[in-house]
């Protein structure tokens, strides 16, 4: 066990007294050692010094905190920022991008996309050719599109006003049944079942970004809207989807969908840049599609000679939503990667957006947040730097935690939340700037109240352009950064989650945490390979047995689960060991119960405590199945009085039944209730 060693252990009497008893076999001529001499006194300022740089070195400050979870592979989570969705009127006017809306206390958000002129409106809501909108949007119904009515292969049918734009951009409210719950997917393309969309008239449509992860959470679809998509008879253009594949957990439940829900997300962007790649032309024009820009004050950089360099050849023209700039690109480096930088500036803040330099060590300039957080994901700056050649050229720089592992050559900055500083390296850890009048430009700042964006739902949100009033859902995720502390807790709890398959209870710890899958039940069986005959492996092989949480009564794994609950052991097992993920087999039990009990005890009641027992919560995969054990479980209902015999009957291969009436399951099976016979006794015969 380490021991913390306490530096801080000499007080300034004992560092004097220890100096002076050193004296006479150091410096045998000196023998006055009174206060009055001045030697005493330059020892006794050296002595305070000590004693103050022993009291630092013996503090475990939150700096230090921080590189020891550094090395350890634990990083502090940044400042986020609160979002929110809010819904739009579907007459309402195009809002660009970074358009900005504001609380009555103030609290700034902004659309994170585009919102067309016309937003489409959802008219219709169909399933089995039944009427869904209206109690969909009372918020009160519940329903499974693709099992509509009991119906097996139903399709869900939403009729449109119009499309509005060349995407449709939905968004669906799934519920999440009850029991386990699904692990967060960690693909985008990671899919449970599989649908089909189709925009009917013009053909089968594929999702440019589904959120939903084909309907298993909720979120926004966005489909394209082909040119050919024409609307029927009833003027309508009409999208359907169908289930193909209905994959092997849950039932899709819907409760919600919307055509106009929009994110918006608790932040200012007070610097946005765009990064373009030009060809040579001497009147090259781009778009700025976006509410910063046609407000913005502009910089303008080419790249030219390796460097980029700050041009005033360019013209502006507002737009509706956005500017148009053109410049002159000629001369301009064409080897494919960006040559082209618009920096859009706030010209409400422009004059915090741009210092002057001296070019010392350590330099810090101060950013006049007012109480605001830098998202330091996009945060940059470019700054006037000493190049390879000599020639001092605009370079970006980026934000760091610190200078301890940056070179001098190494074009960083720290950034201090707390002080609203930025602060530059000193030549030996992280380069010098070079002095200059505008010599650090910010080229990429949002700041955010982060957890004081946290709002709840409500009517007087409003677009600060024209004042429209929008109803929002309550704003959610606003943190602080994650502090030292917090990470040290974070660091315990990922200490005790292993990610190695050490033990039985590791396999089964990372098949049951598979991500994007709803996992019911796992079993994990070393030494066991159901490939080979007697169940024993020749080789060091591990089986895992895995099931799916569904409704069906025989849940089993489909290929696509089974997949990849084995690439995820297969990244954790150790060297030389085989790992198989194998579905279960079902035995079909038939028990008899011959029980005393009272009126209220029902049939309904007693298979259910049965199916519970040869369930997960009782036999599991691979158990025994104990007659004492269920007549323990149906003793315990309310009105039984006495539970006279239970008999099991096993038929299949593989189950062995002693001479006790125990049945003994083979290791991948799980027992599932075939039939079941109850007979009442009557209590005055029931020891007959």
């Amino acid at each position: 066990m380490l021991n913390k060693r306490n530096l801080d252990d000499q007080t300034y009497e004992s560092i004097m007294e220890t100096t002076k008893s050193r004296l006479p076999w150091i410096c045998p001529a000196w023998t006055d050692h009174n206060a009055h001499d001045p030697g005493v006194t330059v020892l006794e300022l050296m002595a305070w010094y000590k004693e103050m740089q022993q009291y630092q070195l013996n503090q475990f400050t939150e700096a230090l905190r921080g590189k020891l979870l550094k090395l350890a592979g634990i990083r502090r989570r940044p400042a986020a920022a609160a979002d929110c969705a809010v819904y739009l009127p579907d007459d309402g006017p195009a809002r660009p991008a970074l358009s900005r809306l504001v609380t009555p206390e103030g609290i700034p958000f902004e659309l994170t996309q585009p919102v067309p002129e016309r937003l489409p409106r959802i008219e219709h809501v169909r399933a089995d050719g039944t009427e869904l909108l209206e109690m969909l949007r009372s918020g009160r119904m519940t329903f499974q599109p693709f099992r509509f009515g009991g119906r097996p292969d139903t399709a869900l049918r939403i009729g449109i006003s119009a499309p509005g734009s060349d995407r449709l951009r939905l968004w669906f409210r799934v519920e999440s049944p009850g029991g386990a719950a699904r692990n967060p997917f960690d693909r985008d393309d990671q899919k449970p079942r599989i649908l089909v969309w189709e925009m009917e008239g013009a053909g089968p449509v594929v999702p440019l970004w589904d959120e939903t992860h084909a309907m298993s959470q909720s979120g926004y679809l966005t489909l394209p809207v082909p040119k050919n998509w024409c609307p029927g008879a009833d003027g309508l253009y009409w999208l359907s989807v169908r289930q193909t594949d209905a994959g092997c957990e849950e039932t899709v439940r819907l409760s919600g969908i919307s055509a106009s829900r929009w994110q918006a997300v608790q932040r200012e962007t007070r610097v946005h840049s765009h990064l373009f790649s030009t060809h040579e032309e001497p009147a090259w024009t781009v778009r700025l599609d976006d509410a910063m820009s046609r407000k913005a004050e502009l910089a303008v950089f080419l790249r030219r000679n390796g460097a980029w360099e700050q041009t005033a050849e360019y013209d502006a023209a507002l737009l509706p939503n956005g500017r148009s700039v053109t410049l002159n690109t000629t001369g301009t480096e064409q080897d494919g990667e960006a040559n082209a930088l618009i920096v859009c500036l706030d010209p409400e803040h422009c004059g915090d957006l741009i210092f002057d330099a001296r070019g010392l060590p350590s330099e810090t300039f101060f950013l006049n947040l007012n109480g605001r957080e830098i998202l330091t994901e996009k945060f940059t700056l470019l700054c006037q730097s000493l190049d390879t050649d000599g020639k001092i050229r605009p370079m970006t720089w980026r934000c760091v935690d610190d200078f301890y592992a940056c070179s001098p050559r190494d074009r960083v900055f720290t950034y201090d939340s707390l002080h609203e500083t930025i602060t530059f390296g000193d030549g030996e850890h992280g380069a010098l700037l070079q002095a200059g009048e505008g010599a650090v430009l910010i080229t990429g700042m949002t700041v955010s109240l982060c957890g004081g964006g946290n709002i709840p739902a409500g009517t007087q949100m409003r677009f600060t352009d024209d004042g429209t009033a929008v109803r929002n859902e309550g704003a959610a995720g606003g943190a602080e950064r994650e502090s030292a502390g917090e990470a040290s807790m974070r660091l315990l709890e990922m200490l005790e989650e292993t990610q190695k398959c050490a033990s039985a209870a590791d396999y089964k710890h990372l098949a049951m945490t598979t991500p994007g899958l709803r996992v019911g039940e796992v079993k994990v069986l070393p030494g066991y390979d159901p490939g080979e005959p007697t169940g024993v492996s020749r080789t060091p092989t591990v089986t895992v047995v895995v099931a799916p949480a569904s409704e069906n009564p025989k849940p089993t794994p489909d290929g696509r689960f089974l997949t990849s609950v084995q690439e995820r052991l297969e990244r954790f097992r150790p060297v030389c060991t085989r790992v198989r993920a194998v579905p279960p087999a079902y035995q079909n039990v038939q028990i008899s119960i011959r029980l005393t009990a009272q009126e209220m005890v029902t049939e309904s009641t007693i298979r259910g405590v049965t199916e519970r027992y040869l369930s997960s919560e009782g036999v599991g995969i691979g158990g025994t199945i104990l007659p004492s054990e269920l007549a323990v479980h149906l003793q315990a209902i309310p009105g039984v009085l006495r539970v006279v015999q239970v008999d099991l009957r096993a038929p299949g291969p593989g189950c062995y039944q002693n001479s006790s009436g125990e049945i003994r399951l083979p290791p991948c099976t799980i027992p599932c209730l075939q039939n079941l016979k109850i007979r009442l006794v009557p209590s005055e015969t029931s020891d007959g």
